[in-house]
């Protein structure tokens, strides 16, 4: 794989192992934050990252006065990677009386590509660095690493005054590449522009390089989230209405503003860049051909203007 940061697309160019380029897409496809979030690939158990902490002194001086010596100083994070995939298996009965091997393997792949990219987009959101899982967004924001903009402390209906404010928050920083949301706050977005005439000029649709259409709110697109696998293995939505904004009801979501970049949110991918998909063909042990999918995936926020989370959103 490609070094540097880069998307998965343009990583699985460099490669030859067709299978591998099969997977690699079919978890674009199926994710919306894998489809855009760049890749930062390393060695090592962690990556360390050097954050400006302080300045140094700076002074007017009169003639003949010295300077007062002083340095600036850095804050050090580490950040890891967890171990995702899962293990495929063919039974020789199924090869024998329904299709191709080939074809069999093909379809077990793109399901196994499909749920790493689900689980993948779970854990961006809600992993909390337990369970195996890495650190998700919300647990780095509460951790100091982002940026946080209440739109209501009980729970009220998202309006674009809300979102102005939070864009707002990306001070020092350009504008954001993406906002994050669900299906729900979609609807309310182009509700409220129709029903704006300020609003109407600032919601826009599009074509992305893969042909699927992208909605677009003030110049930032809007990427809809769909399911996702949560830690038990179900299917869930992304971004559901299950938070607590404070008054003891779990009944809100949030949405996220965010900034990709090597400088900003990236997804992390350790050793090297590995990115196995492996076919060892039929096993001793059963009369089954196993192939096997690993990575190892994490994210970073290297800037913690890169990304706002707008929380206490009810539904529309």
């Amino acid at each position: 794989m490609a070094t540097g940061a880069l998307t998965l697309l343009e990583a699985a160019k460099h490669g030859h192992d067709q299978l591998k380029k099969g997977v690699i897409e079919t978890i674009i496809q199926e994710s919306p934050i894998i489809e855009r979030i760049p890749w930062t690939p390393f060695a090592g158990n962690a990556l360390q990252h050097n954050v400006e902490d302080t300045l140094p002194s700076v002074a007017f001086r009169d003639v003949g006065e010295t300077y007062t010596a002083s340095h600036g100083t850095d804050t050090s994070h580490f950040w890891g990677v967890a171990i995702l995939g899962g293990e495929v298996k063919v039974d020789n009965f199924l090869v024998n009386v329904t299709d191709t091997l080939g074809g069999l393997k093909a379809k077990q792949y793109a399901k196994m590509a499909k749920a790493n990219a689900m689980r993948f987009d779970f854990e961006f959101f809600e992993g909390d660095g337990t369970s195996k899982g890495f650190k998700g967004v919300k647990t780095l924001i509460d951790e100091g690493f982002g940026q946080e903009y209440v739109h209501s402390a009980t729970g009220a209906v998202l309006s674009l005054e809300s979102l102005d404010q939070a864009y707002d928050l990306f001070r020092s920083q350009a504008t954001p590449d993406a906002l994050l949301i669900n299906r729900t706050c979609r609807r309310k977005i182009t509700s409220l522009a129709r029903a704006d005439v300020t609003g109407t000029s600032m919601v826009d649709f599009e074509r992305n390089s893969l042909g699927k259409q992208v909605m677009s709110w003030n110049g930032v697109s809007c990427v809809i989230l769909g399911d996702v696998i949560n830690g038990s293995g179900t299917v869930v939505a992304a971004l559901p209405f299950t938070e607590d904004p404070g008054d003891g009801g779990s009944d809100t979501c949030s949405a996220y503003f965010v900034k990709w970049g090597s400088d900003d949110v990236t997804g992390l991918l350790g050793h090297g860049g590995d990115f196995s998909v492996r076919d060892f063909g039929e096993t001793e042990a059963a009369p089954q051909h196993l192939g096997r999918l690993e990575w190892y995936p994490g994210i970073a926020i290297f800037n913690k203007y890169s990304i706002v989370r707008v929380s206490g959103i009810l539904a529309a």
